[in-house]
């Protein structure tokens, strides 16, 4: 039932917090609210909201550096995150998902198309958390260089790839590397690009070979035994 969920809903404008809590409420949701990305990080480690709405221009912390915190932490990460903004450029919506943003919405926008995408998402999630306590769950982690031709290949490569394993039980983060990585990370990364892949939280391994081949890191993503889409 909505009146038992919790949304967190991030905006440093009053009137939208105002105006969309009171939506969202009459709607049958519990609103929790917070005025920067800052705020939106304790809260959503304090509260655990089923949902969040995240507005991206942010003082503080803005909202993508926030989501990128949040999706950072495993005990935060399922989080859905809606990213909610009056920047609609393609490179804000792509920032917002490299952030870890769920779903992307333009202001302004109709309250009812807020919370059909919040049910949506909501949903999704829930249906994910099911999948995964009913199996082995894997994480890719891609080390990449900046504007590397073999990393940016070697990315669009995965995600491709990605589209035929179980999204459920399969998890992909993508991390740069630069001069600030704490050093014990860099040298078990040793040069880019490179695929990691870890079950259940044990040691990852890192899968060899060319990974502009796409058969070939299908292959051995298949071999490892990461679930393919039923």
């Amino acid at each position: 039932m909505e009146r038992d969920r919790l949304v967190l809903l991030v905006d440093d404008t009053p009137d939208t917090l105002d105006a969309f809590s009171h939506f969202l409420r009459a709607a049958g949701w519990r609103v929790e609210t917070a005025a920067d990305g800052r705020e939106a990080v304790e809260k959503a480690r304090a509260l655990r909201p089923d949902v969040i709405v995240m507005d991206l221009a942010l003082p503080e912390l803005d909202g993508w550096e926030a989501t990128h915190q949040i999706k950072s932490d495993p005990e935060t990460r399922s989080i859905p995150i809606i990213a909610f903004t009056g920047h609609g450029f393609q490179q804000s919506k792509e920032s917002a998902r490299q952030a870890g943003c769920d779903a992307f919405l333009t202001k302004p926008l109709d309250p009812a198309a807020l919370i059909a995408e919040i049910h949506r998402v909501v949903e999704l999630a829930r249906q994910a958390s099911t999948l995964a306590r009913s199996g082995s769950h894997y994480e890719l982690l891609l080390y990449v260089s900046p504007g590397s031709v073999p990393s940016l290949e070697a990315r669009r490569i995965l995600e491709e790839l990605l589209a035929e394993f179980d999204s459920a039980q399969v998890s992909f983060e993508v991390r740069e590397v630069s001069a600030d990585m704490p050093k014990i990370e860099a040298d078990r990364v040793g040069f880019t690009p490179t695929l990691l892949l870890s079950r259940e939280g044990a040691d990852p391994e890192r899968i060899n070979g060319d990974l502009s081949d796409p058969e070939h890191v299908g292959r051995r993503l298949r071999d490892a035994g990461v679930p393919r889409k039923k």
